[in-house]
């Protein structure tokens, strides 16, 4: 049995070093305060970029973000007698390892690539139009699962009311931000969705029976969902339908299924007061939902067990069984339409400029609204502006148990042709030396110890237009520099004047 577990806490030791070392994302916290991210806009509809922008398809936004609230490898690895062992190993007490985890494990996935995208100046009001390609999921597991795989004590370890949600769906949007007055900027993005899928899963019961004469598993669940891939036409006659029986992948059709609609709305406002020193915005991102149709949907049980009896040490046979019971995975697919609502975010910041705009601090609230449940971060963000077309950007992420240590950062160039970002939102520099694997060529692989989450963003995108009333403001500046040399100049002159004549 130890064996198994054993194997179950390597596979989330893998799942780590694949969310935290590999993954790419979706909305960067770091690029918020960034003047000339076209990024921004997707956090807050009234923050418009310095210039306009085309974006390059499949090349300007693409990304993933993985994060959760216990997958860290200083969650599963400890030091023991200048080495490294599991959480499983003997010298990690039972209560050493659950403390460090929370009662409710959370694990989500955004995902988001750009297909299409325009952003330009008409006079001082900024539009933007284009598609995304997005998808978010989202999963929670009880504790009791490692407690379970730590203790192993006689006992039933019940970890029911897990819950997995998943959507992806097409957006295309058109917005536009505009001055109320001097000092306030208003920003609105409306959305409309094209439902591609969406999955939702829940088990009534999850548990282990753990006795003297082995382990038993109970799994109890249904799922019910929406697909383009779903063909209910496929199914007709068949007693005990699969999924290759309700599937039909041909692209034609899967195109002529998309009958699942929404629509959704982002709504911003920034006010800049002080000279443009302090500014303070707000928004709400992604309200809205996706109606889903009757004519691909599909639903079923989950419901399986399996046991364990022990290791036969002298033929090394495993003495097991047990499965999901697959005729009863897929159900009647009664054709039912639905309704889903996005994750919708709300995003506060305040931000201060100074030494003529070459350096700002910032903090960005973001909570991000589930079903049931939100999840709020607090980022923390210091920009260096050293020219008009280059941003640097560091920041660290609050709340969340998230270490000190654990840093972002992002670059932004965006001369008068050109727009490249690059950012990272958890990025750890502490790493411990994991498992060997044979896609690295039998090398180690490095891990990250602290961070639990990881969002990254890179983008390319050709620049253009950079409105008239910006460039005015650049103009101030230097006319005051050049007014300040002229009277340099000028005093200079008057003095070596003053010394001919005491000459003569």
């Amino acid at each position: 049995m130890r064996l198994i577990m054993k194997k179950i806490l390597y596979t989330l030791i893998a799942l780590v070093a694949i969310f935290v070392s590999q993954f790419a994302v979706a909305q960067s916290r770091t690029s918020y305060h960034m003047e000339g991210s076209y990024f921004r806009n997707d956090l807050n509809p009234a923050l418009a970029p310095t210039r306009g922008y085309l974006a390059l398809p499949g090349m300007s936004g693409v990304g993933i973000h993985a994060g959760s609230n216990f997958l860290s490898v200083d969650n599963f690895i400890y030091q023991r007698d200048g080495g490294l062992v599991t959480a499983l190993h003997g010298s990690v007490s039972a209560d050493e390892f659950l403390k460090r985890l929370p009662e409710n494990l959370n694990m989500n996935l955004r995902e988001s690539v750009n297909i299409l995208g325009v952003g330009f100046y008409s006079g001082k009001m900024y539009w933007t139009f284009g598609i995304n390609q997005r998808l978010s999921g989202d999963f929670t597991l009880s504790k009791d699962l490692f407690r379970a795989v730590k203790t192993l004590g006689n006992g039933v370890y019940d970890m029911g009311n897990a819950q997995l949600t998943a959507t992806g769906y097409l957006d295309a949007y058109l917005g536009t931000s505009f001055r109320v007055t001097k000092w306030v900027n208003i920003g609105v993005k409306a959305k409309f969705l094209v439902g591609l899928a969406n999955v939702n899963a829940s088990f009534s019961q999850l548990a282990l029976n753990v006795g003297e004469d082995g382990v038993r598993g109970d799994l109890n669940g249904q799922w019910y969902g929406n697909a383009v891939v779903f063909d209910q036409n496929k199914m007709k006659g068949k007693t005990n339908p699969g999924f290759a029986d309700l599937m039909n992948l041909d692209p034609w059709a899967m195109l002529g299924k998309a009958r699942s609609f929404g629509a959704a709305i982002d709504l911003g406002a920034e006010v800049r007061l002080f000279s443009n020193h302090l500014k303070i915005s707000a928004a709400v991102t992604d309200l809205g939902f996706i109606r889903w149709k009757s004519q691909t949907y599909a639903n079923g049980e989950i419901n399986g067990n399996f046991y364990f009896n022990g290791v036969d040490f002298e033929s090394g046979e495993i003495d097991a069984d047990g499965g999901i019971d697959l005729d009863r995975l897929i159900g009647d697919c009664t054709p039912t339409q639905y309704t889903s609502r996005l994750n919708f975010n709300i995003n506060a910041g305040v931000e201060y400029n100074f030494l003529r705009n070459h350096f700002a601090v910032g903090v960005l609230s973001h909570t991000e609204f589930f079903n049931d449940s939100y999840l709020t971060e607090l980022t923390a963000s210091f920009n260096i502006r050293p020219v008009n077309w280059i941003t640097l950007t560091a920041s660290h992420t609050f709340f969340n148990k998230n270490r000190p240590g654990v840093f972002g950062a992002a670059i932004n160039i965006h001369p008068s042709a050109l727009n490249i970002y690059v950012a990272a939102d958890f990025i750890d520099p502490n790493f411990v030396v994991g498992p060997e694997l044979e896609m690295l060529g039998g090398k180690p692989l490095l891990l990250s110890r602290y961070a639990k989450s990881l969002n990254l963003y890179a983008g390319v995108a050709f620049n253009f237009g950079r409105p008239k009333f910006l460039r005015e403001g650049d103009k101030v500046k230097v006319k005051v520099k050049s007014k300040n040399k002229s009277k340099s100049k000028s005093r200079s002159k008057s003095r070596s004047k003053s010394n001919c004549k005491c000459c003569e």
